[in-house]
């Protein structure tokens, strides 16, 4: 038997690991492309759970919320969480309390506040067995959720507004965003009011940099890791010869001029002797409205030395988010481009 609080945005999650099946003592439920080792965490891959305890202990009884079938020896949902106006209301009348601001880009993924509003009702309720420590004091939590696109500038008016609906009282911490030029957006606004920010994915390398980003920290590694791992592998295949698709926002920049400062010239490693070289590289533009630019793809592609096999490359980076990289390669398709082409990509769109 499972002990599990169900909610319809994780039922598939618990299905997968609390169901009627074979379980360790201990379920691991927060999970990114690693385990994150910060105090706070907002995990977007299938279950979530704040890192301060990254694991949930399997019990004889089911919790709070759910009720145990008897056929499948399973917890399943029957109720939500207290959550929404009048329980924010009454939290708001405490004593003490922490304001979170949650900025994510619920444009493109939706569900990003549920499973925000989810964790903020679980760690303000001390009586269903999850994390009630954390808050033992009888301090509670207060939050809002904003959506900060995939854009700097939204991000950062997201962050002003909720600002000017507090009197002027910045919140005491921040949870996102989810792209890197949004995150260094928000940061550096609320870095100068000293607001600890804390994103879920925002990679670029930039945001490393503690002397210009004091107050930031991320649940992921730098892109610099996932740049070494990247040039690993092409050497893997014996390739010397890359092309390079990027976008033009600060994420896919910022990977495209890693990546070449670690791939072009001599090399002598572990591979052998080797010279990295970049065959041709385009930068597409992206839209005000975070739409591609469906000209600038085409130029792109056609671009491409594809007519001079000598000096083309079949390998080509793909450097963009998700919702860019799908469009691209649906006109590639459509297009027709160099059938035999080897995309590789990053996290933003191959996890």
């Amino acid at each position: 038997r499972c002990r599990c609080l169900c909610h319809s945005a994780l039922e598939r999650c618990y299905d997968t690991l609390l169901s009627g099946r074979q379980t360790p003592n201990y379920a691991i439920l927060f999970k990114m492309s690693s385990v994150y080792h910060v105090s706070i965490g907002f995990g977007f891959a299938y279950c979530f759970s704040f890192n301060i305890l990254s694991t949930v202990a399997i019990s004889t009884a089911c919790g709070r919320n759910t009720s145990l079938d008897e056929t499948s020896d399973s917890c399943i949902c029957n109720a939500k969480p207290p959550q929404g106006p009048g329980f924010k209301e009454e939290r708001k009348l405490a004593n003490d309390y922490i304001r979170l601001l949650g900025l994510f880009d619920i444009e493109n993924w939706d569900w990003s506040e549920e499973l925000f509003d989810y964790t903020m009702s679980m760690l303000n309720d001390q009586e269903d067995g999850w994390q009630d420590d954390i808050l033992a004091n009888g301090t509670l939590l207060d939050w809002d959720v904003k959506n900060a696109a995939c854009d700097g500038t939204k991000a950062s008016r997201a962050y002003w507004g909720d600002r000017e609906n507090h009197s002027g009282v910045p919140p005491h911490g921040l949870v996102g965003c989810r792209c890197s030029a949004a995150s260094i957006s928000v940061a550096r606004v609320a870095g100068l009011e000293g607001v600890p920010q804390i994103s879920p994915s925002s990679t670029i390398k930039q945001l490393g940099d503690k002397s210009e980003f004091p107050f930031f920290a991320r649940t992921v590694s730098s892109d610099i890791f996932q740049t070494n791992a990247v040039v690993a592998t092409l050497r893997g295949f014996d390739w010397d010869r890359v092309s390079i698709l990027n976008t033009n926002t600060a994420y896919s920049t910022g990977l495209s001029t890693s990546f070449q400062q670690l791939w072009t010239g001599d090399h002598n490693d572990e591979s052998g002797e080797w010279e990295g070289e970049i065959a041709y590289s385009h930068t597409i533009v992206i839209n005000q409205d975070e739409s591609v630019d469906e000209e600038s793809v085409r130029q792109a592609l056609n671009g491409v030395p594809t007519d001079d096999p000598i000096n083309n490359a079949r390998v080509i980076l793909l450097l963009a988010h998700d919702h860019h990289a799908f469009s691209v390669l649906k006109i590639a398709a459509e297009m027709n481009f160099q059938p035999d082409t080897i995309w590789i990509g990053f996290d933003a769109w191959t996890n």
